[in-house]
């Protein structure tokens, strides 16, 4: 059975205290994929920016000489 068919029903036996409930948390779901897909892209530009024979020395910031 698809997913929404079961919960449409449920949702008809909810109060409105526990409807919003579910909308605070189904908003915390969505930012929890959105943050995961800004992790995935943020791992993928440091790959991209460092080899793989990198060390994290090469990964520290360049400081200039009398700075």
């Amino acid at each position: 059975m698809d997913a929404r068919a079961i919960l449409d029903p449920l949702l008809e036996t909810l109060s409105e205290d526990r409807l919003r409930q579910l909308i605070d948390f189904a908003r915390f779901l969505a930012w929890e994929d959105e943050r995961d897909d800004w992790q995935r892209f943020g791992q993928a530009q440091l790959a991209r920016a460092y080899g793989p024979d990198d060390t994290e020395a090469d990964m520290q910031p360049r400081r200039e000489p009398g700075g």
